[in-house]
């Protein structure tokens, strides 16, 4: 594995860091306390062509991998963008549209990545239910054919970028006797009857994404929007979006680690107390080095996550300890970065408290840690949990 940027990812990367300090780090205390996803930052990334990260070059896309969709998430977040409005963005690139790059048929691919890519439209991945979160296999929303067509019904909750997306693609049982192998994926027009979103939650952090709820009742879908075969939802599309997912999305909160190290280390070396900047005393020093030491072991995780699935490599294991290993680190990082700011920390000006509150989403989306946690240890034993 090579770690030095190539030309091409050294300028990503540069491009999205300058783009996010001058237009979207000023603006994230506006984002946080609107509770909405920013179309003006929508239209700004559509204007740079980075709806289509990772979507070949034939259907209108970047034609990245993702090694680059990863060091272009965690530009954004270490330059400040808030980790709300980059998880819409992310999700639209990745779980959103990466099942019809790899898994459609070419007429789903012509008929819609060249939109996703554009981002004229804006996809959102519907997974997760009102019972149904990290037992995925336990999905109750149904999807039964009639002739053309099958009829969705069911509802799903926490989806991402739901009020503001054009297609949804929405996992659903053919057959609940079958469980897993009973799930299926389908593209569905956001727009069709039947199809009815909610607002966004109020929620404590990531602000700046929306999470809705997601009811179907009698949706019509053609049959030519099924990807793959009945069955094929959970174990050839879900499994493999969840490990984009994990590695993708994660890429988000690496950056954040990078941002509060520079937000502190600036604050450290202004703030005076007993006549010294306080980044002179040693408690303040073993924080920072604590934080640096978190960022660097997180963008070692992502690089090797990126660059196994890039080059066509199983790494299950890796994207999921990425994954664990960045919501324990954020938690670490927000709490010392606040700590260090003392009272200022508090403050929504300061902009180091709205870490806290968007960290713990890294522990739970994606799979809760300790359900990871377990993922790792089967495939460490090969042996099952008494309790799961």
């Amino acid at each position: 594995m090579d770690f030095k940027f190539s030309e091409e990812q050294q300028m990503l990367h540069d491009t999205i860091y300058k783009f996010t300090k001058k237009e979207w780090e000023p603006r994230t205390i506006e984002i946080d306390e609107s509770n909405r996803f920013p179309m003006w930052l929508w239209d700004k990334l559509r204007e740079m062509g980075w709806c289509g990260l990772m979507v070949p070059v034939e259907y209108g896309g970047a034609g990245l991998g993702l090694m680059e969709a990863c060091i272009a998430f965690e530009a954004a977040t270490h330059a400040g963008g808030d980790t709300g409005s980059t998880l819409g963005w992310a999700t639209h690139c990745s779980i959103g549209t990466l099942p019809i790059v790899l898994c459609g048929s070419e007429e789903q691919k012509k008929k819609y990545l060249p939109k996703l890519a554009s981002g004229e439209w804006i996809s959102c991945f519907a997974l997760t239910e009102p019972n149904v979160g990290s037992d995925a296999a336990g999905v109750e929303c149904t999807a039964v054919q009639e002739g053309d067509y099958y009829i969705l019904n069911g509802s799903k909750t926490f989806i991402t970028n739901a009020r503001i997306a054009n297609i949804g693609l929405v996992m659903a049982s053919t057959d609940k006797s079958k469980g897993a192998a009973g799930l299926t994926v389908f593209i569905v027009d956001m727009d069709s009857p039947g199809v009815t979103v909610g607002e966004p939650f109020d929620k404590i952090g990531n602000r700046g994404s929306e999470q809705s709820e997601v009811h179907f009742d009698n949706v019509k879908v053609p049959v030519e929007n099924r990807i793959l075969g009945e069955g094929d939802g959970f174990k050839k599309v879900g499994v493999q979006n969840l490990e984009y997912e994990r590695t993708a999305l994660t890429a988000i909160w690496t950056g954040v680690l990078g941002y509060n190290i520079e937000l502190s280390v600036n604050y450290a070396r202004q703030r005076q107390q007993f006549g010294h900047p306080i980044a002179q005393y040693g408690q303040i020093r073993e924080k920072i080095a604590q934080m640096q030491l978190d960022y660097d072991i997180a963008k070692l995780l992502m690089y090797k996550s990126a660059w196994l699935k890039d080059n066509g490599i199983p790494g299950a294991m890796e994207s999921t300890e990425y994954k664990v290993f960045i919501g324990q680190a954020n938690m670490r990082s927000a709490a010392e970065a606040i700590q260090i700011f003392g009272g200022y920390g508090l403050l929504k000006e300061f902009k180091i408290e709205r870490s806290l509150r968007d960290a713990k989403l890294a522990q739970i989306g994606a799979g809760t840690e300790q359900v990871l946690l377990e993922v790792i240890a089967r495939m460490i034993t090969g042996i099952r949990s008494l309790t799961m």
